[in-house]
């Protein structure tokens, strides 16, 4: 239970991050690229790892998946720029439902009144918590959707066959590095490379945490008799009704009615979810 709640705050941290980032005028796309350096560096200056990682059977998935991270994240900036912010959260924050459905139908995790409860009641949290503006074109918010599901699918399935928890720092680390990689790539493309020193310390704060976040998730998934069907719903739950509230104390967002029976709800719904396991 430590690992998932240190899960929640560190990604609750990287979405205010992000809510600061917009309105001090950090580009967003510089920012995250050197986020990703600094998550991979976190990780080969913390952990050891094995002197050929390239030769472990995870390697080069976790690769692609780290191409895969940056291409979800620069989707999500598309989503936001073409649907609005709504329907970014919706999306994203709804792709739990894919990773819930793997962990119960095809690693025949338990079905139980308590857990299918909790999982609806923070289905609706969600939805309630983010849903402020109606979007005509869901092209983008379905695609963020998806994808958003496959990272968090693809993370308890390396968990699950490939990879002992000893090798979680390695994994996180090579995942961050193709990511930076991809994300260095792309900056070349575009003619506004300079990096000032607010985008770069953003990009550091933000890839001290990210990397936190994700080696918590995969610990927190790796605890016993707790399963990924509670783990991820618990886990994007308690991100959203965190940051909902430090959003209304920090930036003094008006809360509407509608984000605050969210936020009831989604406490409800950890409630039932932290008693089926």
């Amino acid at each position: 239970m430590i690992y998932l709640g240190l899960s929640i705050v560190a990604s609750t941290i990287i979405l205010l991050l992000f809510r600061w980032m917009r309105g001090a005028g950090v580009n967003s796309r510089i920012a995250i690229a050197i986020n990703y350096f600094f998550a991979s560096a976190t990780g080969f200056i913390l952990f050891d790892h094995a002197p050929e990682l390239w030769n472990e059977p995870w390697f080069w998935p976790a690769a692609a998946e780290g191409i895969f991270f940056y291409a979800v994240f620069r989707l999500i900036a598309k989503t936001t720029q073409t649907s609005g912010v709504a329907a970014a959260s919706i999306a994203t924050k709804m792709s739990v439902v894919i990773p819930i459905v793997i962990g119960l139908f095809f690693l025949d995790e338990s079905f139980t009144t308590l857990k299918l409860s909790g999982i609806a009641l923070g289905l609706v949290a969600v939805i309630l918590s983010s849903f402020t503006e109606g979007v005509k074109n869901w092209k983008w918010p379905l695609l963020a959707f998806v994808c958003t599901g496959i990272i968090d699918s693809s993370l308890k399935l390396f968990q699950v066959w490939t990879v002992s928890e000893p090798e979680f720092p390695s994994l996180i680390t090579v995942i961050f590095s193709f990511a930076f990689l991809t994300g260095i790539v792309h900056h070349f493309t575009f003619t506004d490379r300079a990096i000032s020193t607010k985008n770069f310390l953003s990009g550091m704060a933000l890839g001290l945490v990210n990397f936190g976040s994700l080696l918590f998730l995969l610990w927190a998934l790796d605890e016993p008799n707790w399963e990924s069907s509670t783990v991820f719903p618990i886990n994007n739950v308690g991100v959203v009704t965190m940051s909902s509230i430090l959003a209304i104390v920090l930036f003094k967002e008006k809360p509407q009615l509608r984000t605050v029976a969210g936020i009831f709800l989604a406490i409800v719904a950890i409630l039932l979810l932290f008693l089926s396991s």
